[in-house]
């Protein structure tokens, strides 16, 4: 049976937090993702710079309710060391939306960021910016969480 309000998996590889999820997102999904989320980050030692890789698949928008949440939490996550947010976005039909939606969400959490076309580049973008991770258990993680329909 196919959860109609959000599903997604994580995971860390190195100084990753790999995230993929198809939405769309209520309150609950994020305040689950969040505690998922949490102990995730918790295994990057404190102090630690470390980004994230975030697939998107399908329709990725929030009411205003748990945007709130987002943003709250993207600046939780900053504390705790994030540095830089790779965006791909795939499975959609609202491509420009859900872009929109997250950039003002990234924009007032103060987190920089950037969209990708794939995977591969948005990988490649975290190796070129100097942040550790296995290449290979990454590629492994988005293959396996493939949410596309």
């Amino acid at each position: 049976m196919n959860n109609p309000h959000g599903e997604f998996e994580c995971s860390v590889s190195g100084q990753l937090l790999l995230f993929s999820a198809r939405g769309p997102w209520n309150d609950e999904t994020m305040r689950n993702g969040v505690i998922k989320m949490s102990s995730d980050i918790s295994k990057f030692e404190k102090g630690t710079k470390w980004a994230q890789v975030s697939c998107l698949y399908g329709e990725s928008l929030m009411p205003p309710s748990t945007f709130d949440i987002f943003v709250k939490q993207t600046r939780v996550r900053k504390t705790r060391g994030l540095s830089f947010l790779a965006v791909v976005i795939l499975d959609t039909d609202i491509m420009l939306t859900t872009k929109h939606q997250i950039s003002q969400c990234y924009d007032a959490a103060e987190v920089p960021y950037g969209f990708y076309e794939t995977v591969e580049d948005a990988l490649e973008a975290m190796t070129n910016n100097g942040y550790d991770f296995d290449s290979d258990e990454a590629e492994r993680f988005f293959s396996r969480f493939n949410f596309t329909r």
